[in-house]
């Protein structure tokens, strides 16, 4: 309980961790399967992914994913990773590929639209972010402010351009708001975000792109709308062929980046 006056803060820890990700997996003796990895957050991700790349098989990870499976694509061997939703559980996930030797890694998931210049089946490719949650300040200062690796968010939003041709798909690059609280997503928050030109809200992207570069990984990220929060009233469209579409070039264009880059 905190004192009257006090206001409970995270404090960066200084010294070595009591549990390390690297000895956790040499204890294991298990190497990573892949160093290129697609992370993607949806069941229709997971399965269209599974349909693109050839030899697929389902593969076991010593980490905290819902499923992983290795295959070929564009002759370069690639894993995509079904990650749980929240920044602790896809962060510890990161953290033990990083520590068995992956080193590449787009992430692919949903966002909503906290900013009119986005709509449903839209794509946000993230280049900052405003850290609403816990896990990025064990890593990086109160002052720190997370961003992908800029080669890879380059790559990634090329493929998405290319692929996605004349579809009428804004591909928008600007600020994420990542939060542990979906609930508490509040209009007051949306309306200031939204001024500050962040464009879009989720829940894992700040601690993704803050542990990536604690560990020297290159990481970035394509996000499509799924939802809109700027308007009256919320406007869910999970369920849309739009938002499907999206997906669908996200996931390849996912695959051609992480197969295609060094």
């Amino acid at each position: 309980m905190t004192s009257p006056g006090l206001k409970p803060l995270i404090t960066l820890g200084k010294g070595e961790p009591v549990i390390d990700p690297y000895e956790v997996v040499k204890n294991e003796q298990v190497k990573v399967p892949c160093r290129n990895f697609a992370l993607v957050f949806t069941n229709y991700m997971f399965k269209t992914a599974k349909k693109l790349i050839q030899s697929a098989k389902k593969i076991g990870l010593y980490a905290p994913v819902l499923g992983s499976i290795k295959g070929v694509y564009n002759g370069v061997e690639v894993c995509i990773t079904q990650l749980y939703f929240s920044a602790p559980a896809s962060t510890m996930a990161l953290e033990l590929l990083i520590a068995r030797g992956a080193d590449k890694f787009i992430v692919i998931g949903e966002a909503g639209a906290i900013h009119p210049l986005l709509r449903i089946g839209d794509i946000l490719i993230p280049t900052w972010g405003i850290r609403e949650e816990g896990t990025s300040y064990h890593y990086m200062p109160l002052n720190y402010t997370p961003k992908p690796d800029l080669k890879m968010a380059i790559a990634l939003e090329k493929e998405i351009k290319k692929l996605k041709g004349r579809k009428k798909i804004r591909v928008i690059k600007g600020g994420v708001w990542t939060t542990d609280a979906f609930f508490r997503e509040t209009r007051d928050k949306v309306e200031k975000y939204s001024k500050m030109k962040v464009l879009a809200v989720e829940m894992e992207s700040t601690a993704l792109m803050t542990v990536a570069k604690y560990r020297g990984a290159k990481l970035a990220i394509a996000l499509a709308i799924s939802d809109e929060l700027y308007k009256e009233k919320w406007n869910p469209g999970f369920k849309t062929k739009k938002l499907r579409k999206t997906e669908r070039i996200l996931v390849e264009a996912a695959l051609n980046t992480i197969t295609k880059t060094s």
